[in-house]
């Protein structure tokens, strides 16, 4: 039975279904053949305790609930996710996530996660990096972006990076349609929705994560306010997603498949 949304769900804990997940787990699974999706360094991931996954956005982000079955199945944990505040003004949606266990990402809810032992996703990039232009793939928007470092330092937990190769192919993002729609709406993660990929559909290309090794905090909870630290520990985990990237778009460059 659906729980409609009401007004502060997207700050609860407690609303994780693992009933809903387990109706739907059979979509997914037909979701991740069709997608030929594949996880490389599964293993990386802590089967237990508080960690944060960070993950490059892409225009579909189909490759965080791909990445959080997977985990479930190997691993029996379920991840939750943070995401944008939007989605929690959209009907239908906002009970979807809400019923996974996705929160609006706010600190102090991603803290109580993280206090609570949990495995937390998150794109730091956000709408910007979703929203990019195509001639841009596989760049990471996170140069501005230090909440999830911040919150890493000050909750003393890894981040574990995961780099999706495919992603940005899905679909054909004509310019910055994240900008555009924010001087034309005045609204800050409002993108203007026009791409296409298969028409309205996203194309069947191939989807791989890479995970890397957990990027562990190397200074006291302190620190946290500390702005130069939080920048070099930031630093740290954006030069271990762009080295796994350039991994990933290699290694399938070397299988046949040109980079885009």
């Amino acid at each position: 039975m659906v729980r409609y949304y009401q007004r502060g769900d997207e700050a609860r804990l407690d609303l994780q279904d693992p009933r809903a997940i387990d109706r739907h787990i059979g979509w997914m699974r037909l979701v991740a053949r069709y997608f030929r999706y594949r996880v490389e360094g599964l293993e990386r991931i802590p089967r237990d305790g508080p960690a944060l996954l960070t993950l490059n956005h892409g225009p579909f982000p189909l490759d965080a609930p791909l990445l959080g079955m997977t985990v479930y199945d190997h691993q029996g944990r379920l991840p939750r996710a943070l995401t944008d505040h939007l989605v929690f003004r959209m009907p239908g949606m906002r009970e979807l996530f809400t019923a996974v266990g996705a929160v609006d990402g706010r600190h102090e809810t991603a803290a109580a996660l993280l206090e609570a032992g949990n495995l937390v996703i998150v794109m730091p990039g956000g709408a910007p990096e979703a929203f990019k232009p195509s001639r841009r793939a596989y760049e990471l928007y996170w140069r501005q972006r230090t909440g999830f470092a911040r919150l890493a330092i000050a909750q003393q937990v890894p981040v574990v990076p995961a780099a999706c190769i495919g992603i940005d192919e899905l679909y054909t993002v004509p310019f910055d349609m994240f900008e555009l729609g924010k001087k034309l709406s005045g609204i800050r993660s409002l993108p203007l929705g026009l791409m296409w990929g298969l028409g309205p559909l996203p194309r069947r290309v191939p989807l791989t994560h890479w995970i890397g090794e957990p990027v562990h905090p190397e200074v006291p909870p302190e620190a946290a306010s500390d702005e130069e630290a939080v920048l070099a520990f930031r630093d740290r985990v954006v030069a271990a997603m762009e080295d796994l990237i350039a991994h990933g778009l290699a290694q399938r460059a070397d299988a046949g498949r040109p980079t885009p």
